[in-house]
């Protein structure tokens, strides 16, 4: 009977040990950073390399293990990897601190793929600006901060990157533009809305260099630039900064129409960044006003800014909000070359309007997949006041449901976009214009040891007015590190972009040049290969990367605005000719890109930052004598018989070299002093028109546009400089020169760039 009962007494406590074995414990806790305290998102948790979990929007995580979980590692990207050692059958609340690692970049990017990667381990090329170049440089608008990025230009609101645009006056970027991935650009023209973007509160800007249309979709044949916005951290900001400057007169007294008056800019911006228990909260608001250097060319806009998300464990609800009223001249070209800042009469587009957005936002995080579903409701409503007061209307709307799975190393993510557009104006019909783009794709990441590989497909439906277009799109990549910090990485991507309404409807006159429109215009495609090499350095307090990669782009179909006999002579001025947006042929870029960043200190009093580049490109077209399109003299038109040189078939207003350089040195981090390069090489070729006895003789309209070509278009080295001193803690004075050396430089034809300009910032951090 006793051994029976030591059985029965044995069995049990086996049973219980086994069941204890085999039984669950409660792991959760919190993740920060061990310099600013702020809790850290999307921090990946894995236990015994099996169960994993990530920190949600308040850096907290809760899971479920065995109770004989033996080790749970933490790692973040741009963070040192943390071991965390875990006592058997113990549920256990943790509170976990990571130091950033100083053996890498420490530089984070979203674009390459929708979620965060170092910096030297995507596999297309992305360049990124940070918020210590936007308040350096006290940057008013995105183009102020564009153009320090290697191989970007801005020609009148056109945004082209590596000479993959040239200049149709803002209709129809080939480069999409996002605020917190979601496109600003309108629904009508396609136009980047610059003026929008709240530089006040901007973290970063990223910069992805050649087709990106499998994962962004039209518009991002060119490239992508993508703004992301801060977040408030565990301590509250608020900055409040003024800045008061004027345009210095211009070397040449001639064309300085405005006397021994001064043509001021000034400007005011604040933001407020806080947490309110679950609520993140960002306010931020900027008033400018600039007199300009243009005759008729004044600036004046207001905008206010809201981002707001509220943390529910595993679901974030957000909404976002940006409204700006601007009213401005749009310079189109000048009287002649001897008065070039003041307009030809009937060119100058004096506009007022407002243009908002509204982002509502739902994020759910489980245990590996993150769901989003976001929309933006972007309105711009214009009246340009030209012979009489003309109102622009257009309306978009954005809807995206996205899945991410992340486990490890590997990542899929999908998603489903659907996007209405409508513009509305005399000038495009006699009925507003709508359409809808359907979209779906899907994105696979994969690390295998020192490989990363990605590839993606999207399929794109558009459907506007009688045109019903759809097709697929593709890339691929990959990345492979050689040795720690030396990356290689080549990549292949292919890029759509559908017609703008206005180029495809708008038909006007915009003093002596006539807009006539194409709905038979087809959409543009293309390609972009490129191979590079990335080699990141960290030694004592210095880190930075040194960047080289060969390219190739290849566009069919290209839209590009071509003068010719479109027109009916009989009721259009200058005979029926003008300009119309036509598929011009194949084009391909060639090049290659070199770039330098880094930052550190010199020792325990100096620091230094450098940010540099130069590209080289190639721009042609393919089959420059092949007829692309008959005039309704039944006309051939080809791509030499429309330029002003055939030398090379180099595609119109691009620059072959470009070079930037941004040098800082900080003096105990109280005194700075900066300065900033920009080389554009000269435009080969432009629209042949412009050279004609049209633009150029008493018998049309003499603008003198031969003469200043000849003068001017030699390319241009713009410096400038800036000083700045803090006051006290909280207070810093800014003293900055643009152009410093009142350099006189052609943009394009019929448009001469800005002279000298000075400022001086006063800035208050609490």
């Amino acid at each position: 009977m006793k051994l029976k009962l030591n059985l029965i007494i044995g069995l049990f406590f086996l049973i219980v040990s086994a069941y204890a074995q085999s039984g669950k414990i409660k792991i959760s806790g919190s993740v920060l950073d061990s310099l600013s305290s702020e809790l850290l998102y999307g921090v990946n948790i894995l236990i015994d390399d099996t169960i994993g979990v990530i920190t949600d929007f308040d850096g907290n995580f809760s899971l479920t293990v065995p109770s004989n979980s033996k080790k749970m590692r933490v790692s973040y990207v741009g963070y040192g990897t943390k071991i965390i050692l875990l006592e058997e059958g113990v549920n256990q609340q943790l509170n976990i601190v990571l130091k950033e690692s100083h053996n890498e970049l420490d530089v984070v990017v979203v674009s390459a793929s929708r979620f965060k990667q170092k910096l030297e381990e995507v596999t297309v090329s992305v360049d990124v600006i940070n918020a210590r170049i936007i308040e350096s440089k006290n940057c008013v608008t995105l183009t102020d901060v564009l153009k320090n990025a290697p191989g970007v230009q801005i020609t009148d609101g056109q945004l082209n990157i590596r000479a993959g645009s040239g200049w149709s006056y803002g209709a129809g970027s080939r480069v999409l533009v996002m605020i917190d991935d979601m496109p600003l650009l309108s629904a009508d023209q396609g136009e980047v809305l610059f003026n929008m973007v709240p530089l006040e509160n901007v973290e970063q800007v990223e910069i992805i260099k050649g087709a990106s249309s499998a994962l962004y979709g039209s518009s991002a044949l060119n490239g992508i630039v993508n703004v992301r916005s801060k977040i408030p951290g565990s301590k509250p900001e608020t900055h409040i900064s003024y800045f008061h400057g004027f345009w210095d007169a211009p070397k040449n007294p001639s064309i300085k129409w405005w006397g021994d008056s001064t043509r001021w800019k000034r400007g005011l911006n604040f933001t407020h960044l806080r947490k309110i228990g679950k609520l993140d909260l960002s306010i931020s608001g900027s008033h400018f006003n600039d007199m300009g250097f243009i005759k008729e060319g004044v600036n004046e806009q207001t905008r206010f800014v809201l981002n707001t998300r509220y943390n529910f464990n595993k679901f974030t609800v957000g909404l976002n909000a940006n409204y700006m009223h601007r009213s401005n001249g749009q310079f189109v070209m000048w009287s002649s070359d001897s008065t070039a800042y003041t307009p030809l009469e009937g060119t100058m587009l004096i506009n007022f309007g407002s243009r908002f957005y509204i982002d509502p936002s739902i994020v759910y995080l489980g245990e590996y997949s993150k769901h989003t579903l976001r929309s933006r409701i972007l309105s711009r409503n214009v009246y340009y006041d030209y012979e009489d007061s003309t109102l622009i209307k257009s309306l978009l709307t954005y809807n995206e449901y996205q899945h991410q799975y992340k486990k490890k190393n590997t990542s899929i993510t999908s998603g489903v976009v659907a996007t209405t557009f409508m513009g509305e104006t005399g000038s495009y019909a006699d009925k507003p214009l709508q359409g809808v783009n359907y979209s779906f794709y899907s994105q696979y990441d994969q690390k295998f040891g020192d490989f990363n590989f990605s590839t993606g497909a999207r399929y794109e439906i558009f459907d506007l007015d009688t045109i019903n277009i759809s097709r697929p799109v593709f890339r691929g990549g990959l990345n492979y590190e050689l040795v720690e910090g030396l990356n290689f990485r080549t990549s292949y991507g292919q890029g759509f972009r559908f017609p703008s309404i206005t180029e495809m409807f708008m038909q006007g006159d915009i003093g002596p040049i006539n807009l006539y429109r194409n709905p038979n215009l087809q959409p543009e495609s293309g390609w972009t290969s490129e191979l590079g090499v990335k080699k990141a350095f960290t030694f004592s307090n210095w880190k930075g990367y040194v960047d080289l990669v060969g390219f190739v782009m290849e566009y069919n179909n290209m839209m590009e605005f071509t003068f010719g006999a479109w027109g009916d002579p009989a009721t259009n001025q200058l005979g029926g000719l003008g300009f119309r947006s036509i598929n011009v042929g194949k084009t391909r870029i060639s090049g290659f890109e070199f770039t330098f960043n880094g930052e550190g200190s010199l020792n325990d009093k100096w620091g230094f930052g450098v940010l540099s580049g130069f590209n080289l490109s190639n721009p042609v077209s393919v089959y420059p004598d092949s007829i692309f399109v008959y005039d309704r003299n039944n006309m051939g038109y080809t791509f030499n018989n429309t330029s002003s040189d055939t030398t090379g078939h180099f595609l119109k207003y691009r620059s072959r070299a470009s070079a930037r350089l941004d040098v800082e040195l900080s003096y105990k981090k109280r005194v700075s002093i900066g300065f900033s390069y920009q080389y554009n090489s000269k435009m080969n070729n432009i629209d042949g028109v412009f050279t004609s006895i049209i633009f150029n003789s008493p018998l049309g309209y003499d603008l003198g546009i031969n003469n200043s070509m000849e003068k001017y278009n030699k390319g241009y080295h713009l410096v400038d400089f800036r000083v700045r001193i803090k006051l006290l803690k909280s207070t810093t004075l800014a003293l900055m020169a643009e152009n410093l050396f009142n350099e006189e430089y052609l943009i394009r034809p019929a448009n001469f760039g800005s002279p000298r300009t000075f400022m001086a910032q006063l800035k208050v951090d609490f």
